[in-house]
């Protein structure tokens, strides 16, 4: 397995740093981690950052010569990522890198859809001054970085921004769903902020979630948010090399062949029933 130098978009890499190697972020996480700890979130950060590809194998006696280390900790971080399914076996209980379908994106987003509406709508209801001092700083600080052309602070900014957003709707418990959602994000390699003009869009529609947020309206606030979250699974799938459209169909296709087959057994229950 090569050694990977890239960085990642998710917030583990703004304490290991962008651009780092393996072995440069097991150092870092291993200053306050466990061992196994350590390794779990070291190679985390570089399936995320797309480096180590779908498909790849991960074999414990490269990654133990990586990181010098004995292949303990390594088999239970493995174990670990296989469980959150950031690996996967092959017939021939190889563990790879997971592959990520466009139906697995559109099931994650769905959630992350819900979760983003109900807690815009509720931060526009319960947002205090600190909370919209911090997220306008966040907001100024995704301008910046796409300004400079930095991809992965922005995505690494956007994660905190979402944070903040259901943190300032004072409920804990959608807090904690949402980040799990976004562990489960942090599977999916690259950013889509580096297709074309969705880091621009992006800016511009959180803008219009903080005026909503600001001026306390929960409904359009929510709103505003799922519609962001919908434009973003739809440049994730792009990602993906999956047609948008055509996944759409055959979703609608089968919800309409399921719906139609429910009819006609209800339909022929009542008769069994009424005759």
């Amino acid at each position: 397995m090569a050694t990977p130098t890239n960085g990642q978009s998710g917030p583990q890499a703004e304490r290991a740093g962008a651009g780092s190697s393996l072995a440069e972020l097991w150092k870092s996480h291993r200053s306050s981690a466990n061992a196994s700890e350590a390794v779990y979130l070291a190679l985390r950060d570089v399936i995320a950052a797309g480096t180590i590809k779908p498909g790849e194998h991960l074999g414990e006696p490269a990654i133990a010569e990586s990181l010098g280390i004995s292949r303990t900790p390594i088999r239970e971080a493995l174990l670990r990522l296989e469980t959150e399914r950031f690996v996967e076996r092959t017939a021939g209980r190889r563990l790879v890198v997971a592959t990520v379908s466009p139906e697995e994106v559109v099931d994650v987003y769905a959630v992350r859809e819900a979760l983003n509406g109900l807690a815009a709508r509720l931060a526009a209801e319960n947002a205090s001054t600190t909370d919209m001092i911090r997220l306008r700083r966040l907001h100024r600080e995704m301008k910046w970085a796409l300004d400079d052309g930095d991809i992965a602070l922005m995505a690494r900014l956007n994660f905190q921004f979402h944070d903040a957003v259901c943190v300032a709707s004072r409920n804990a418990f959608l807090l904690e769903m949402l980040r799990k959602a976004h562990d489960t994000h942090h599977r999916y390699p690259g950013s889509t902020f580096s297709l074309p003009d969705r880091a621009t869009g992006s800016i511009e529609e959180h803008e219009l979630i903080l005026q909503a947020i600001e001026a306390g309206d929960g409904q359009r606030a929510g709103e505003l948010a799922q519609h962001h979250t919908a434009k973003a699974r739809e440049a994730r799938i792009a990602m993906l090399d999956g047609t948008v459209e055509e996944l759409h169909r055959n979703r609608r296709a089968k919800e309409s062949t399921d719906m139609a087959t429910s009819t006609e057994t209800k339909t022929g229950t009542e008769a069994e029933t009424s005759g």
